[in-house]
């Protein structure tokens, strides 16, 4: 019993680890996403166009991600 709880609480400790971190990274792609529409958008090539959709879709995968995550790890407590 005392093995199932241990390795509950670590489960709960690297599911907050990995909100943390999604939550980190969509932060850090939202930044990289407006410095791009800030300062480069009027110089954006085909290829520009096609590395912004990028990074949009993953930061809307990482929100997804860390949105239902960050539910369900403060939903336990």
């Amino acid at each position: 019993m005392a093995q199932y709880c241990a390795m509950l609480f670590h489960f709960r400790t690297m599911k907050k680890i990995l909100f943390y971190v999604l939550a980190i990274a969509t932060i850090v792609l939202a930044i990289r996403i407006g410095i791009i529409l800030i300062r480069d958008f009027d110089r954006l090539t085909n290829y520009g166009f096609g590395y912004l959709t990028g990074i949009v879709i993953l930061f809307l995968i990482c929100l997804a991600a860390s949105f239902w995550l960050g539910r369900k790890v403060y939903k336990e407590l």
